[in-house]
């Protein structure tokens, strides 16, 4: 048994990585818990039964990270790490070696993916528990790394709906609802197989389907707002490189940041008024085209005013602020007037970054929209795009700094919060991955996954904010309390669980 256990564990494993973005195939997601969740049911209490999930979860973000995090990850970009948590620059070893084994362990050691005190609700509501809670459970993990953990955009299971008709759950109840509904499907097929019946599967696909089918309905429609043509800059070169192009950009060291705003706001300018003749309002900018702040600068400051008023467009230029460690953004109209600052709201601790407002975010109002910002890894938490909708926020701009496979990633999770929040999202990276989605989470336009200079034009509508957008994170926070009830209610019930016996859902086979 315990070989089939590993070999379920590694099975499950590869068949979430293939639904990952870094794949694509989404729709494996609703058969890829099946193998551990089988053997989870079938021998409830076994040794088997508790490794199952545990190791095959572990596999699964060993299979996303370590291929992911290249050596030379922080070398040029922020300085040195505040923890010592690299390894020839890249957090690769201490990842794959330290940081991904001790979260399995603490799976195991919780029994996650178990249906926590499912005996003790007896044969009549066991058969529901079986399935629910293992969901529930997963759905407040997905919901604890996307609030708290620094690679939480790293293996949440919502992630595999990002361009797949399970989108639309989210929607109705956040990306949370889409990890409850992937988790409820797996586990209910599993144990149509253990008791081979059909009707444990068939409950929660006829309410995910209905949920799909419904949620076009339930959501809202356009507001009816003035359509936008907005643009997504992709300068094509990374600042810290020495090889950055065009050969200019040269001033890239402490004490001469105030040069390479200069230049950049110079090379970004051109491409700026580039999508201005193709009819671009507003044109978003990467994440920190400068080191110095625009605000307290008024060299730079007056740059990006003559490259807003030569271009006619209103510009989001984000920053970061070298001395205080903290990144922003900024709206620059046509006229001169500035909007802002924004801060990121998720700042990068781990690199030396630091918070510089702790009030939630809101939409800067420039150019006559209201626009919301996030900037590089605010992206990976849900609510905040939510929180830009439920203040009525236009559009999200979302400005990024990542490397190839990150953009990846963070590509889905713009995409999937526009359909969460029932927003535009315009994406601005300098390498990688700049795209422009509408409020459903469609692509307008798209820089692709290669590395290339561009500019994307495409005409946005505002849309009104999604059920999602109105009652925020309550079905993970749910999720989460259900799931930590029903842990401490198993220890407390002292369920058996060291001893092979006929689970309580499979007593009426």
């Amino acid at each position: 048994m315990r070989r089939v256990a590993i070999g379920a564990s590694l099975v499950t494993a590869i068949l979430l990585w293939i639904a990952s973005p870094a794949v694509g195939a989404g729709w494996v997601a609703w058969i890829a818990l099946v193998p551990v969740a089988w053997v989870v049911l079938a021998g409830p209490g076994t040794t088997e039964a508790r490794l199952a999930v545990p190791l095959a979860y572990g596999l699964y973000l060993e299979l996303l990270l370590v291929p992911a995090l290249p050596f030379g990850l922080a070398e040029g970009q922020w300085g040195d790490a505040a923890l010592p948590v690299m390894v020839g620059d890249s957090p690769v070893l201490p990842v794959a070696l330290v940081a991904i084994p001790a979260f399995g362990a603490l799976l195991y050691l919780v029994r996650f993916g178990e249906p926590w005190g499912a005996e003790l609700v007896g044969p009549r509501l066991a058969t529901a528990a079986a399935i629910v809670v293992p969901a529930l459970a997963w759905t407040g993990l997905d919901l604890v790394r996307a609030k708290l953990d620094p690679g939480g955009s790293w293996g949440p299971l919502f992630l595999s709906q990002a361009d797949a008709p399970g989108a639309e759950l989210a929607a109705l109840g956040g990306p949370w609802l889409v990890t409850l509904a992937i988790v409820g499907f797996n586990y209910g097929l599993a144990l149509s197989l253990v008791r081979r019946r059909p009707w444990p599967a068939l409950a929660p696909a006829a309410a995910i389907v209905a949920a799909i089918a419904l949620a076009p309905a339930i959501d809202g429609e356009p507001s009816g707002g003035d359509a936008i043509t907005v643009a997504a800059i992709q300068p094509g070169y990374d600042t810290a490189e020495d090889e950055t192009e065009p050969h200019r950009l040269r001033y890239w060291d402490n004490g001469t940041f105030n040069l390479a705003a200069r230049d950049l706001t110079r090379d970004l300018g051109a491409l700026t008024r580039r999508a201005a003749r193709d009819g671009a309002e507003l044109v978003v900018w990467p994440e920190a085209v400068t080191f110095v702040d625009p605000l307290e600068r008024r060299t730079a400051r007056e740059r990006l005013r003559s490259v807003a008023r030569s271009a006619g467009a209103t510009i989001v230029a984000p920053y970061f602020d070298h001395v205080a460690r903290t990144g922003a953004a900024i709206a620059v109209e046509p006229s001169g007037a500035i909007a802002g600052p924004r801060p990121k709201q998720r700042p990068m601790w781990f690199l030396g970054e630091q918070a510089a407002d702790p009030r939630p975010p809101g939409p800067l109002r420039a150019g006559g929209r209201r626009i919301g910002t996030l900037l590089g890894v605010d992206v990976q938490d849900p609510n905040l795009a939510r929180l830009l909708s439920a203040r009525d926020a236009d559009l999200v701009a979302s400005s990024t700094h990542d490397w190839r496979q990150l953009a990846t990633e963070h590509r889905a999770l713009a995409e999937l919060g526009a359909a969460a929040s029932g927003v535009p999202v315009v994406k601005a990276d300098w390498r990688y991955g700049s795209a422009i989605y509408d409020r459903d989470g469609d692509v307008l336009a798209d820089a692709g996954g290669d590395r290339r200079r561009t500019v994307l034009v495409a005409t946005v509508e505002p849309g009104d904010p999604t059920p999602y957008a109105a009652i925020g994170d309550v079905v993970g926070w749910a999720s989460l309390a259900l799931a930590l009830a029903a842990w401490i209610g198993a220890r407390a019930g002292g369920v058996a669980t060291r001893r092979r016996r006929i689970p309580a859902w499979d007593s009426a086979a």
